[in-house]
């Protein structure tokens, strides 16, 4: 569907923020004029390192306001990993305009930086310590509890150095995968801690809930979400994960149009496990039967490593919250956490676009079949 073969230009993967949303802006405006249909920028409440605005941008493109087939990407749920994202969409653009063209009831909606402060400061979380993730749940009833975290909870704040010998007493009364699972189910009781849900609904979900009220999510009568994340699974490669509960509708248009690339967390086969509150859930509604959610998950190193710069970046995060000192961008564990989900090598950048390219094809191919 996508020239999967047309020169890459690693230009796409910008420094930082800032540069990163300059880039998607000036790359969206080189389209025809004709194909940009409606663009929106959500202004975050606080700025950004240097003390620039931070945005959401949502930008719609095709020749038809009410589009029958509607593909969405979105970058940056999860700040940092909005890199990779970033560049997926950048990569994307030009090669949708010819596509946009020639199927006028096909839509695109790109949603840039949805965690526009976590992109920019180089956290996984929001301003809130929210992780977008975990904060799509019901919050007019009782908070969730994850009992095996709380058991957990002051074990993860008091091992001191974190270190590749150290790191297995985290989790010596149980296993590795136990561990992993019980963390990163998400909790909504300590904000110092990890996965933290929040306690009420994000600003990220707002803006999300406010994009998705507009009627051409009511119109279309195909959906196809791809939400762009790195860090999990083997170096470079790009799992689809599926999270629609089996025997859904959603389940199987995920089936139907990714085939044995999607992974399902409930069948245990991703490198991802289930979760409450994803930002799935949401999409899930919005969708119903007309199509389908995936997470597209680019892999870049070890669980190991990904706890200790997840735990090193926690411990400076909650010094930082009780001294009163602001961030700083070039702190040791800061930078740390930025490499683990943003690889500058240019073999991981060369395998990002492509299977960007492969599975927006894939979705593309799916909604207009």
């Amino acid at each position: 569907m996508l020239n999967l073969m047309s020169a890459q230009d690693l230009d796409c993967f910008r420094p930082g923020y800032a540069d990163a949303r300059q880039h998607f802006i000036n790359t969206y405006q080189q389209l025809a004029p004709e194909l940009i249909r409606s663009c929106h920028s959500f202004t975050h409440p606080l700025t950004g390192p240097r003390n620039e605005s931070l945005t959401c941008d949502m930008v719609q493109l095709g020749v038809n306001d009410a589009p029958q087939q509607l593909l969405v990407l979105i970058s940056g749920t999860h700040g940092v990993e909005g890199f990779a994202g970033s560049a997926i969409q950048g990569d994307c653009l030009p090669l949708l305009d010819e596509l946009l063209h020639k199927h006028p009831s096909l839509g695109v909606v790109m949603i840039h930086a949805f965690n526009p402060w976590g992109f920019a400061w180089l956290r996984r979380y929001d301003h809130e310590g929210i992780d977008l993730n975990r904060n799509f749940i019901d919050f007019s009833v009782a908070l969730p509890e994850n009992p095996g975290y709380e058991q957990l909870h002051s074990r993860l704040h008091s091992i001191g150095d974190v270190t590749a010998d150290n790191l297995h007493l985290l989790w010596r009364d149980m296993t590795e995968a136990e561990f992993v699972k019980v963390i990163t189910e998400g909790q909504y009781q300590h904000k110092d801690g990890f996965f933290f849900g929040g306690k009420a609904p994000s600003w990220s979900r707002q803006i999300l809930e406010e994009i998705t009220t507009d009627s051409l999510f009511d119109s279309a009568e195909r959906i196809a979400v791809v939400d762009l994340h790195t860090g999990l699974g083997p170096y470079g490669y790009g799992e689809i994960i599926n999270d629609h509960p089996l025997g859904s509708a959603g389940y199987d248009w995920v089936v139907n149009w990714y085939k044995e690339n999607a992974q399902s967390t409930e069948l245990g086969e991703s490198v991802s496990t289930p979760k409450q509150g994803l930002v799935d859930f949401h999409w899930h509604k919005v969708i119903g039967d007309r199509g389908c959610f995936v997470t597209l998950e680019f892999g870049t190193y070890s669980m190991t490593r990904l706890l200790q710069v997840m735990i090193k970046e926690q411990y400076y995060q909650n010094e930082l919250l009780q001294n009163g000192a602001a961030r700083d961008l070039q702190n040791s564990n800061v930078q740390l956490l930025k490499q683990f989900f943003y690889p500058e090598e240019t073999s991981w950048q060369q395998q990002v676009l492509f299977r960007g390219r492969q599975v927006v094809s894939m979705a593309l191919d799916g909604i207009l079949s």
